[in-house]
């Protein structure tokens, strides 16, 4: 007999525009891996303006350091907490989204 298990990425919340995406993303929200493992804490959004894209900008659980992540990588929203993102734990953080440090993190 087989046993059935709940698909873990059921239930997640898409949507139609980077716009919508970015509107659904708050503070203290986390950034998950595909398989759902921890990586940043939401800071906030930059929408976009003209034909620059908007980000999510969050800090890395890691090494504390700011990260500036496209929403056409996020998958969904689960929960309303955690911001699911098209990548594995083992390749995360090879995406080049590494923001510089502010002024003010340099001292």
């Amino acid at each position: 007999m087989c046993k059935e298990t709940e698909d873990p990425g059921a239930g997640g919340v898409t949507y139609d525009s980077a716009e919508s995406l970015l509107a659904a993303v708050a503070p203290g929200m986390d950034l998950c891996t595909s398989d759902f493992t921890g990586w940043a804490a939401v800071e906030g959004v930059q929408p976009g303006i003209g034909e620059r894209a908007g980000f999510i900008i969050a800090r890395k659980h890691a090494d504390h350091r700011l990260v500036h992540v496209p929403p056409e990588a996020v998958i969904a929203i689960h929960d309303g907490h955690c911001v699911r993102i098209d990548r594995a734990r083992a390749t995360i953080d090879k995406q080049g989204w590494e923001a510089a440090p502010a002024a003010s993190e340099c001292r």
